[in-house]
């Protein structure tokens, strides 16, 4: 069984590859908020355990066995996420954060237990899907920033990477930029997208744009 050390290291990489990210290992230790010698350091015992191995462009990728280990435990963190959001009623951010201590305890049974008693969610609170349990985990991803002007299209998910930002999930929720929102872009410019919700219109910056993935309406 993997330490929970080697699980983040696990989860980043595999984080880092659906959210089209290379994972290289600079971005790993940015993501994780660890030292590039860290990352080395944890990269050499995951490549002697088998999980990881370079993709001859200087990224790493997961082993089928590390792929593996890697979807058990974001499926746990995402159904804790699920749990702490929905029963005990945290908060977007405080949900992600507390998930990260629940997802190492959890075991095969418990992992069962609650996806059953939570209604068998197939996302997290923040729209990513529950590897095992969703069909869409491996769907291509666009994110709203590489959407052009004249689509519709609807918020699917908020990406892994800044699930711990509670000012930046506030602002979301507060433009009501959440998964299941139907938006139809305006403008797409260097400076920013106009886009549309109802009857209100408002600019979405390409920063924030870019963490968030959308699919087209039609």
């Amino acid at each position: 069984m993997a330490t929970s050390n080697v699980e983040h290291y696990l989860e980043a990489i595999y984080v880092l590859s659906v959210e089209t990210q290379n994972p290289f290992s600079a971005r790993i230790a940015e993501y994780l908020g660890v030292s590039a010698p860290s990352v080395t350091q944890a990269m050499r015992r995951l490549k002697r355990d088998g999980l990881v191995e370079d993709d001859g462009r200087k990224a790493l990728r997961l082993t089928p066995k590390g792929l593996v280990e890697a979807e058990q435990v974001v499926r746990r963190h995402r159904l804790a996420e699920r749990w702490a959001h929905d029963v005990l009623g945290l908060d977007w951010a405080e949900c992600h954060q507390e998930a990260h201590h629940l997802e190492h305890a959890l075991t095969p049974l418990l992992e069962e237990r609650l996806w059953q008693s939570l209604g068998r969610p197939t996302t997290c609170p923040h729209g990513n899907p529950i590897p095992g349990l969703s069909q869409s985990e491996s769907s291509p991803l666009r994110t709203l920033a590489e959407t052009p002007a004249g689509l519709h299209v609807v918020v699917d998910r908020v990406f892994e990477q800044v699930e711990g930002l509670g000012e930046f999930l506030q602002e979301l929720q507060q433009q009501g930029l959440v998964p299941g929102a139907e938006l139809k872009i305006l403008k797409n410019t260097p400076d920013g997208l106009t886009c549309e919700m109802g009857e209100k219109s408002f600019t979405v910056s390409l920063e924030t744009a870019r963490r968030l993935a959308v699919r087209s309406t039609g």
